[in-house]
């Protein structure tokens, strides 16, 4: 039982922190990495799973 908690709970944690990876904002143009304005474009949905697909991001490169 136990072990059945803990394999569920690492599948959890990997699928949780592969969400996470998608989040495009820390390369986007308008990210200013400012814990109170963390995008000047999108602010409530920067660093999100909401900003996933965002139509204004740009790359910084």
């Amino acid at each position: 039982m136990v072990f059945l908690n803990l394999w569920t709970a690492t599948k959890d944690t990997v699928k949780i922190a592969q969400e996470m990876h998608k989040i495009p904002c820390h390369n986007c143009q308008f990210f200013t990495n400012n814990y109170r304005l963390k995008c000047t474009v999108n602010p409530y949905i920067a660093s999100t799973e909401a900003a996933i697909g965002c139509q204004d991001y740009q790359s910084n490169s």
